[in-house]
Order: structure tokens, then C-alpha cells, then sequence
């Protein structure tokens, strides 16, 4: 079994049709748009890593450049200190030094062209085998007078150094007389100096070039790099217009839709527990919510009231039926107003019969009081009702106290209802009674006798119980009772 529950609200066309169509067209544009952020971030990365290797490559050359060029001073060096030289011991040391600076010539010049045949582009290498080709000559020629100064000393390592007295009349004679025996060697110093100068100047202008050259790629580099961030911040700008603020306004108006359905949800559902709670006392609602099956709870003590309207079926010859339902209601919902007053229960009504009980579902001790109070002011409640309609309704009403069953059973058209024996008595007493009057078992009497005023009716049959003691409720204890109703 389970509580009602509410209707599903329908939500709005335009959330279910618009909203589908503008999330796929969003979803196309965002897609396009990571797609162009993504080509952009590989083809930038192509072009960088690209001119970082020219970089590189510009960087390699000029650092070979720098160390021919210093292999080229220790060569001059060595070669031109060796004949000035007075100790034969420090002489070859530098003719050691000047046989290793010319094997380290020679082998580094073989070496750039290798590194940089496997360094750059055939292309590249082309350009840079033409600007080395322009040092040959130069570096030829100072391998030549350094060689020719080098067999000179090793051939004549004892040679004194070159003296004034020794020096001959031309100028610039600053040879050893060892060096006279051969023209070559005679002008091996003045061709090395001035192979030296060409070399520095050619090997300068390589230096200078690719210098300039990576700077230059420095220059295209931060030109890339920064096309590539403003086409980036384009893409991105471009995406924040046409995808993100759609996409805002879209989740704005799906916010809004689904605020407008979970108001409805919420109306509905307070609708639904209102219906609920007009069925059901609050306590077996939550406990229906909770766990949807039958509920059945055993009270030891509870009061039961039946009350019949009398002179209701002739009332219902007179009157239309819309006028019969209104006047019922009217008469009803001020008995229902009273339950709630003095917190009772409402069990039902069934046609002209209203039934309440006192003591459930929640359990208290003057149940019996109160459902006596309630009695007597339904006496002056539809006493009221008649002097406003003119009419003469009467009541008859019946109690009883006593140990109930309580719960909720069955599928559907489910109510909170009682049973037990004293329900039954209960009903009796209303049956048994007399229009006008409270009529009371012996079990209520005896929780009530100190309270309120009665009078004994004495011992009456009660059908499928037997005889039984009743009494008649006159109202508070301080009402003086006269006479007797039986």
C-alpha cells in the first residue's frame, strides 16, 4: 500500500524541444573550436621546434667558429714566440705545443664539415660550405708558414735566438740566423702574420653573420609566438561570444525551467500531503511515507464518539440535494474545527453520522475529557447552526472507553480506521441514545465521574451485548442535575 502520490508536472515544450536542438548546435561550435585550439597548439609547436633547431644550428656554427678562431691566436702565438725564445727546453715545449695546435687544426677542420653535414639541411650546408671554402686559402696558408717554422727549429733546435747584432739590414729581420739557409723559411713569420689577418677577418664576418642571423630567428621566433597567442586569444574570444554566453543563457533559461518544475513538484506535493493529511493523522502519514504497507496499533485506552444528525432525513425532503450537501457540510467542518480544537481524531463520516476517537495515534491521558468536551460543545455548535437556518436539527450522541485496533488497510480508497469492542459499544450508545443527549458506557463514566456531571440511566439491553449500566453526560461537574431523561 502506498500514499498518494502526486502528479508529475509536465515540463514546459520549449525546455524539451529548444533546448536539445541549441545543446547540439553548442556542442558542434565548442567541438570546432577545441579542434582549431588543438591544430593551432601542434602547428605553433611544429614551427617553433623548427626555429629552435635553425637557432640552434646558428648557435653550433658560431661556437665552431670561436674555437677556430682561438686555435688560430695559439697557432700565431706559439709559431712566433718559438725563434725569440733562449731556452732550448722552453723552445720545445712550444714546438710541442705548435705540433698539437696544428693537429688539432687540421682535425677540427674535418670535423665542421662533417658535424655540420649532419647538423643542418643540404640547403644550409651549401650556404655554409661556401663561407668556409672562403677560409681555405687563409688557413691553408698559415698551416703552411706554421709547418715551415715548425721542420726550421726541430731541424736546428740548438739555433740562438735572433740577436741585433745577428739581424740582417733589410727590415723586420727578427729570424734566427738559423732561418737564413732557406728563402722560405726566411718569410714564413710575415705570411703567417698576415695569413692570420685574413683568416681573423673572414672567420669575423662568419661570426658576425650568424650572429645576425640568430638574432634575427630570435626576432621571427617571438613574432611566431606571439601570432600564435593572438590567433589563440581570437579563438578563445570567439568561443566565449558564440559558446559559452549561448551556453550561460541555455543553462540560464534550463535553470529556470527546472526552478518552475520543482515549484510545481513542490505545489503538487503539497497538495498531495494536504489530501493525505485530510485522510491519514499526520503520524500514520510519515509512517506510510516511510514503509507502504498495512499499519495496525493496538491502544489499551481510547475513547470513541458516534453522533447522528436527527430529523436529517426529513431535513433532506425539503431541501435540494446541493442544499442538503451544503448544509451537512457546514455542519461537519464545525464538528471537524472542534476534533482539531481539542486534539482528536477523525476517523469518517458516514452519511449523517460523524465519527472522532480521543487517545490515538498518539496516546494521552484525558482522552475521555476531552472527547466529553467535544460532545457537549457539538450540542451548542449545531444549536447555534439551527438558530442561524431556523431549523430544529438535533444530536444523538454515544461514547465509549476501552482498548481499540487502529490502522490502515486495503489498496486503494484507504481511510484510518477502528476496531475492537469498544467500537462497537460505542456505537451502540449512539444507537440507543436519545436525540439531544450524551449517552455514556460505564467504562467512560467511571474515567469521568469526578470530572462532569451524569445522571444513570440504568441498567438497558444493548443489542448483541446484553444488559448494560449507561448514564446520560449533563455537562461540567457543577451542573446541577433535575429529573431524569429515560
Amino acid at each position: 500500500m502506498r500514499p498518494p502520490s502526486p502528479p508529475s508536472p509536465s515540463r514546459p515544450s520549449s525546455v524539451s524541444t529548444t533546448v536539445p536542438a541549441a545543446r547540439r548546435g553548442l556542442t558542434r561550435l565548442y567541438v570546432l573550436s577545441l579542434t582549431a585550439i588543438a591544430t593551432l597548439a601542434i602547428v605553433g609547436q611544429v614551427l617553433v621546434q623548427k626555429q629552435l633547431d635553425r637557432q640552434s644550428t646558428d648557435l653550433k656554427i658560431i661556437q665552431t667558429a670561436q674555437n677556430r678562431q682561438t686555435l688560430c691566436q695559439q697557432l700565431l702565438k706559439n709559431a712566433i714566440a718559438i725563434p725569440l725564445l733562449r731556452d732550448s727546453d722552453r723552445r720545445q715545449e712550444r714546438l710541442k705545443e705548435l705540433q698539437q695546435v696544428l693537429t688539432q687544426w687540421q682535425t677540427s677542420k674535418d670535423a665542421l664539415r662533417q658535424d655540420l653535414q649532419s647538423m643542418v639541411s643540404p640547403t644550409d650546408f651549401a650556404e655554409v660550405d661556401t663561407m668556409l671554402k672562403k677560409l681555405d686559402p687563409s688557413s691553408q696558408a698559415m698551416v703552411d708558414a706554421a709547418q715551415t717554422i715548425l721542420s726550421t727549429f726541430q731541424a736546428h733546435p740548438n739555433a740562438a735566438p735572433a740577436r741585433p747584432r745577428d739581424r740582417l739590414l733589410t727590415p723586420n729581420r727578427l729570424l734566427p740566423s738559423a732561418m737564413m739557409a732557406n728563402p722560405e723559411e726566411l718569410v714564413a713569420g710575415p705570411r703567417l702574420l698576415q695569413a692570420e689577418q685574413e683568416f681573423t677577418r673572414i672567420n669575423s664576418e662568419i661570426i658576425q653573420w650568424y650572429s645576425h642571423k640568430a638574432k634575427d630567428g630570435v626576432t621571427h621566433l617571438k613574432i611566431l609566438e606571439f601570432g600564435l597567442l593572438s590567433v589563440t586569444l581570437v579563438v578563445l574570444v570567439l568561443e566565449g561570444v558564440l559558446i559559452f554566453r549561448p551556453a550561460v543563457r541555455n543553462l540560464e533559461e534550463a535553470m529556470t525551467a527546472l526552478r518552475q518544475a520543482l515549484r510545481q513538484v513542490t505545489q503538487e506535493q503539497e497538495k498531495s500531503e494536504k489530501l493525505l493529511l485530510n485522510i491519514l493523522p499526520e503520524p500514520i502519514a510519515d509512517r506510510l511515507k516511510r514503509e507502504p504497507q498495512a499499519i495496525a496499533d493496538g491502544f489499551a485506552e481510547a475513547t470513541v464518539l458516534f453522533a447522528d444528525i436527527v430529523g436529517f432525513t426529513e431535513l433532506s425532503s425539503r431541501l435540494s440535494p446541493q442544499e442538503l450537501v451544503a448544509q451537512l457540510n457546514e455542519i461537519f467542518s464545525q464538528f471537524d474545527r472542534l476534533a482539531e480544537q481539542y486534539g482528536l481524531e477523525k476517523i469518517k463520516t458516514i452519511g449523517d453520522a460523524y465519527m472522532v476517537v480521543g487517545g490515538l495515534p498518539e496516546p494521552r491521558n484525558d482522552h475521555a475529557a476531552a472527547i466529553a468536551e467535544m460532545a457537549i460543545a457539538m450540542q451548542a455548535t449545531l444549536a447555534t447552526i439551527n438558530q442561524n437556518r431556523g431549523e430544529s436539527l438535533n444530536i444523538r450522541v454515544g461514547i465509549n472507553s476501552g482498548p481499540v485496533v487502529a490502522g490502515v488497510i486495503g489498496l486503494k480508497k484507504f481511510i484510518y480506521d477502528l476496531w475492537g469492542d469498544t467500537v462497537n459499544v460505542a456505537s451502540r450508545m449512539e444507537s440507543h441514545g436519545k436525540p439531544g443527549s450524551i449517552h455514556v458506557s460505564e467504562a467512560t463514566y467511571q474515567q469521568l465521574k469526578h470530572l462532569y456531571a451524569f445522571e444513570e440511566r440504568g441498567v438497558i439491553p444493548i443489542k448483541g451485548k446484553g444488559e448494560m449500566r449507561t448514564y446520560w453526560l449533563k455537562g461540567k461537574a457543577n451542573v446541577t442535575v433535575v429529573g431524569s431523561t429515560r
